[in-house]
């Protein structure tokens, strides 16, 4: 390992903020190669320095990354079993979902036989207000900061059935919240249907989302037969990550 990913791991173990000799210390090199090191860091946009203090952080983009990555393992160890027992019931697509802005980052996925095109690998992204995690991770923000994403999105349509007024679309979160769960009927794509259900971290705040997608011939009914077990599946990885009714 380079001295500079050395340098930029040091900055993941609880310390916020560090400085040159601090870094030469730990990393075991000298201050003159740590200062030239931490400088070109900050110029690749990486780390920043702190006026106030003189050290030097991550920069949002790298926390950014480094919550994600983050919560991307402990909901892959929570997940497992609980996406392997729901490929039990359905032959759909399965996806682990966080929000970023105003889209849904996929950071876990089982495909089934007939695998959505679109989503082909982990790491993808789609419009948060055309799928179910979406309207799931959306529903459940603090009132504020819902309303503030939403007006800040571009309702654009993917199909004739997407929601494209932003106050029918409030209207649809509202209702989400209340019945704990989020459909996506033909509104990304014509045919496919999706539904999601809320993880939540161990203080009950929502974190993430389980959905199963899949083409259906009747996109009105979409896939209400899968209310249950995606909710049970959603409250098992849940519980996997410390949270209790």
């Amino acid at each position: 390992m380079t001295a500079a990913a050395r340098i930029l791991r040091e900055f993941g173990k609880h310390s916020t903020q560090l400085g040159v000799t601090q870094l030469a210390g730990r990393v075991g090199v000298g201050k003159s190669t740590a200062h030239r090191i931490i400088w070109t860091l900050v110029e690749e946009g990486l780390l920043e320095k702190v006026e106030e203090t003189g050290l030097f952080r991550l920069t949002t983009t790298m926390r950014s990354l480094g919550a994600s990555a983050e919560t991307a393992q402990r909901l892959h160890e929570a997940a497992t079993i609980p996406l392997d027992q729901l490929r039990t019931k359905t032959a759909g697509t399965l996806h682990i979902a966080i929000l970023d802005g105003i889209d849904v980052l996929y950071v876990e996925r089982r495909e089934g036989p007939g695998a959505i095109p679109v989503f082909r690998a982990v790491g993808s992204r789609n419009a948060a207000h055309v799928t179910s995690s979406g309207k799931v991770l959306l529903a459940f923000l603090p009132a504020d900061h819902q309303k503030r994403l939403v007006q800040s999105m571009r309702l654009t349509p993917r199909t004739p059935r997407t929601i494209t007024s932003k106050s029918a679309f409030l209207a649809e979160l509202t209702q989400v919240r209340r019945q704990g769960y989020g459909e996506n009927r033909g509104e990304s794509q014509p045919g496919m249907c999706s539904i999601a259900a809320p993880i939540r971290d161990p203080l009950g705040r929502v974190v993430a989302s389980v959905s199963v997608a899949e083409y259906v011939e009747d996109v009105e009914a979409g896939l209400r037969h899968l209310i249950r077990p995606i909710v049970e599946t959603a409250m098992r990885i849940s519980a996997g990550l410390g949270w209790h009714e």
